[in-house]
C-alpha cells in the first residue's frame, strides 16, 4: 500500500565538496501520514556543464542520542541531470522510526555516460553559517526582489557566495543568478545596500558582498549535517514608504562693497614743498599730498565726408548714357530711309 510523506524538517548543507561537478544541497525528512515512520530524502545539484548519469554516495544517520542509525551507501541510477538541475529530493535513502537528529553524506563517484569522477580522496571543505536578516530588513528586501523566503545576508567568499534564501554556490558553479530562488546576486547586492544606507554607516553599508572572504576552516569527515525544524511561512511584504520631494535651497547672490579707489601718493622734496607752503624749512616736515589725477585725453571729432560732393566726370558719364542711343537710333532709321528712297525713285 502506498503512503504519502509530509515535509518535518530541513536543513542545508553546511560543507561542500570541491572541484566535484555536483554539489550535496539538502536533508529533508518526511513523515508517513500511516505509518508515522521517518523518511530520509537527499538533494543534490549539477554545477557541471555536462549532463549526469548516476551518483554514488555514502550517508550516515544519528539519532537523538548521537548513536548511529544507519550507515550505508545509496546510488541514483538511470538519471538525466542537466546542468543547473537539482536531483534525489524524490527517493528515500532511509526510513525509521525512530527521530533523526543529523545527516552525513559523502560524494564517492559521479558519472557522464561511460565518464565516471572519483571523489572519495576530496577533502570536503566547512561552510561558515549564514547570517540571518531582522525582520524588518528581511520583509524590505522580500518586497524588493518580490520574492519570499530571503531570510539570510549575501555574503561572497573566496570558494562561493551565498544567495538570500541560503542556498550556496560554489566558484565551479560559476554562476551570477540562484538556481532555487531565481536571484541575480548583483541586483541582491544593490537592493540591500539601497536598504541599509539611511540605518548604517558607510563602513556597514558594504559588507554585504564586498567584504573580504574570511578563509573557510576544514570540517572533519565525521561532521554531520543537523536537521532543525522548517523555519514558518514569510509574513505579507510590507508596504513601501512614498518618496519625498525636498525643494533645492534658493541661493541669492551676495553685491560685493563697492571698494574705495586707492589713490597714489607722492613725496615732495624741499625744493618743490617751499613755494607750496611758505613755512620755514626747519620747522617743516616731509608732507604726503595726493597726486593729481591726469586730465583724460579727448577724442578728436571724427571728420564727416560731404556727401554733397560730386565729381564732374560723373554728369557728362550721366549725358552721354542719356542721349547717345537715341541719337544713334535716328542716325540708322535716316539712313535705312535715304537708302530705300534711292533704290525705289533713282533706280
Amino acid at each position: 500500500m502506498e503512503e504519502n510523506f509530509n515535509p518535518v524538517a530541513q536543513t542545508r548543507a553546511n560543507y561542500y565538496t570541491p572541484g566535484s561537478p555536483v554539489q550535496f544541497v539538502c536533508v529533508e525528512l518526511l513523515k508517513g501520514d500511516v505509518s508515522g515512520e521517518h523518511a530520509v530524502c537527499l538533494t543534490f545539484k549539477n554545477i557541471s556543464r555536462v549532463t549526469l548519469t548516476a551518483l554514488e554516495i555514502h550517508f550516515k544517520c544519528k539519532g537523538v542520542d548521537g548513536v548511529i542509525l544507519c550507515e550505508d551507501k545509496f546510488e541514483y541510477r538511470d538519471l538525466q541531470v542537466k546542468p543547473g538541475e537539482l536531483f534525489g529530493q524524490d527517493d528515500a535513502v532511509f526510513i525509521t522510526a525512530k527521530a533523526i537528529t543529523s545527516v552525513d553524506v559523502t560524494l564517492c563517484n559521479v558519472y557522464n555516460g561511460k565518464r565516471v569522477v572519483h571523489l572519495d580522496g576530496i577533502k570536503r571543505v566547512r561552510l561558515p553559517a549564514p547570517r540571518r536578516l531582522a525582520p524588518e530588513l528581511q520583509k524590505a528586501l522580500e518586497a524588493r526582489m518580490n520574492r519570499t523566503g530571503l531570510k539570510y545576508q549575501p555574503q561572497v567568499f573566496e570558494n562561493g557566495w551565498y544567495c538570500a534564501c541560503g542556498a550556496f554556490h560554489p566558484t565551479e558553479e560559476d554562476t551570477v543568478y540562484c538556481s532555487e530562488c531565481g536571484c541575480d546576486r548583483i541586483l541582491l547586492q544593490n537592493a540591500l545596500n539601497t536598504l541599509l544606507q539611511p540605518a548604517a554607516p558607510a563602513d556597514e553599508m558594504e559588507m554585504p558582498l564586498n567584504a573580504p572572504a574570511a578563509p573557510a576552516a576544514p570540517a572533519a569527515v565525521e561532521e554531520p549535517t543537523r536537521i532543525v525544524g522548517a523555519a514558518p511561512a514569510a509574513p505579507a511584504a510590507p508596504v513601501e514608504e512614498p518618496t519625498r520631494v525636498v525643494g533645492a535651497p534658493v541661493y541669492e547672490p551676495k553685491a560685493d562693497p563697492i571698494q574705495p579707489v586707492s589713490e597714489p601718493t607722492r613725496v615732495l622734496d624741499a625744493s618743490v614743498r617751499t613755494p607750496l607752503s611758505g613755512a620755514a624749512a626747519a620747522d617743516e616736515g616731509t608732507r604726503v599730498i595726493p597726486a593729481r589725477r591726469p586730465a583724460p585725453v579727448r577724442q578728436p571729432a571724427p571728420v564727416e565726408e560731404d556727401e554733397e560732393y560730386e565729381d564732374n566726370r560723373d554728369s557728362v558719364a550721366e549725358a552721354l548714357i542719356r542721349w547717345v542711343p537715341p541719337i544713334t537710333a535716328i542716325l540708322c532709321a535716316a539712313i535705312a530711309l535715304c537708302g530705300f528712297v534711292y533704290y525705289q525713285f533713282v533706280l
